[in-house]
């Protein structure tokens, strides 16, 4: 009985904020002329009133700008996460309960005031027996069931929205993604399985990018227990560039951080793990990516993960390559066959809307540098899947997150190497395009400046590999 009753004030609580939130985007803020970057602020603020499972919600809407505009999903960034640290009981609880065990037993040192405090889990820092400095994640107490509480009154929410607004991307499909993003949120081995197959695959590429090792023994669905990472975020790195702070660009200098060589290594290990692995870190975002005293960049949250098939990797090639060519008509075709026939659609009319985006992405990528383009080709890239969905096509979730990995890695190459000549990406491109069907090439073919003939031979072969 008291868990209804909890349910429904919730769920007043829910609509009390939902409804304030519609009267401000579709009475209001019309009639005060409201821009859309007020509009943005107002619903991230609405999220954050509402709680964990709300902001999580808005920080995977962040990383769909299919379905909101770049000024939504660029101030959903900002969705704070911050909660205050539960107890030190409940911690012992935790780790009794999971691992069969005392901090005092598992740990020399432990720390009982988090590094980071987050609605779904708090980071303890910690030393292992053997001397192993480690970052200890443990879920919140009674997350779970909060989750699929929240969860369930979203739904309801889903199903209203669906119904009075009819939007092109229908809300239930959008929660229920949502939903298996949360669960995966909440299952610590799985993380821990795709933070090893991400190292797994780096051992391979061996481009000094990694993620922080796992100490497995442990690890439950509860609690991971991950080495300790020290160094600079990005992020840190871009501020302190803007701020002109002299003593972290000091430190940085004598650890021989190269923006240039960061940038090109960023560049080269997303297109290889993307095209040639089909697995990829889906939000690297400047924050999730820290250099430490060895020079390695290491990815760390991996809440979300990019995953190809051996198709899409082959058709997405395909159109970055024709969009960098020039083939503007395969590059249209590549987009359709990404989405999957449509017989309902008239393509020769989306195919004339689609001109002009592709002209604009055209004339991004004939710049010398980033610095002198006028435009960031991410955003126009996502504009291409925007279009198709408007015209009734379903983009895949993969290829959502591909572009807005493709977009986040295009805003550090601004932040930090804004010089990186065009040429050496679209140089990267026609190397993993044949990297992507032989899976490995010589290092003495590696330079060739592939012509029109060996255009049309990997074309071909793509067309093979479509075909199986």
């Amino acid at each position: 009985m008291r868990s209804r009753i909890n349910q429904f004030l919730r769920l007043c609580e829910i609509t009390s904020v939902f409804l304030s939130f519609s009267f401000y985007i579709f009475v209001w803020s019309k009639i005060k002329k409201e821009s859309e970057e007020k509009r943005a602020i107002f619903l991230r603020q609405s999220l954050e009133k509402l709680g964990s499972v709300f902001i999580k919600f808005g920080q995977m809407l962040a990383l769909r700008p299919d379905i909101l505009s770049d000024i939504y999903c660029n101030e959903l960034y900002k969705l704070l996460d911050n909660v205050p640290p539960f107890p030190k009981h409940f911690i012992e609880e935790i780790i009794n309960k999971e691992l069969d065990s005392t901090t005092a037993k598992l740990f020399s040192k432990f720390d009982f005031i988090p590094t980071a405090s987050a609605s779904f889990a708090q980071v303890h820092k910690a030393q292992l027996m053997d001397g192993s400095i480690v970052a200890v994640k443990i879920q919140r107490p009674n997350i779970k069931k909060n989750v699929d509480s929240d969860l369930s009154l979203l739904k309801k929410i889903a199903f209203i929205i669906d119904i009075i607004f009819k939007p092109a991307n229908k809300m239930k499909k959008i929660v229920e993604e949502f939903e298996m993003w949360t669960q995966n949120e909440l299952d610590y081995e799985l993380e821990a399985e795709n933070i090893e197959k991400f190292n797994d695959l780096q051992n391979i590429v061996k481009d000094g990018i990694r993620a922080p090792m796992i100490f497995r023994k442990y690890s439950t669905k509860k609690v991971l227990v991950m080495e300790y990472v020290d160094g600079f975020s990005l992020s840190q790195i871009i501020q302190a560039n803007r701020d002109k702070n002299t003593d972290i660009l000091k430190k940085l200098k004598s650890l021989g951080f190269d923006g240039k060589k960061v940038v090109n290594k960023l560049i080269r290990n997303t297109l290889e793990m993307s095209h040639v692995y089909g697995f990829f870190h889906a939000d690297p975002h400047p924050a999730n990516v820290i250099f430490n005293e060895k020079g390695e960049l290491i990815f760390i949250d991996f809440g979300i993960i990019g995953v190809l098939s051996k198709k899409e990797r082959v058709l997405i090639l395909r159109y970055l390559r024709s969009m960098l060519t020039g083939n503007f008509d395969d590059a249209f075709n590549s987009l359709v066959s990404l989405c999957g026939e449509n017989t309902s659609v008239n393509l020769e009319d989306v195919k004339k809307k689609y001109k002009s985006i592709s002209e604009k992405l055209s004339s991004t990528f004939s710049s010398q540098t980033y610095l002198e383009q006028q435009k960031k080709s991410g955003p126009i890239l996502v504009e291409t899947l925007n279009l198709l969905q408007r015209n009734g096509f379903k983009v895949p979730v993969s290829i959502v997150r591909y572009f807005k990995a493709f977009e986040t890695i295009e805003g550090l190459i601004f932040a930090l190497y804004p010089e990186l000549q065009i040429k050496n990406m679209v140089k990267e491109f026609k190397r993993v395009s044949i990297l992507n069907i032989i899976d490995s090439l010589p290092a003495s073919l590696e330079e060739i400046n592939l012509n029109d003939i060996m255009l049309k031979l990997i074309s071909s072969i793509e067309d093979a590999l479509l075909l199986k």
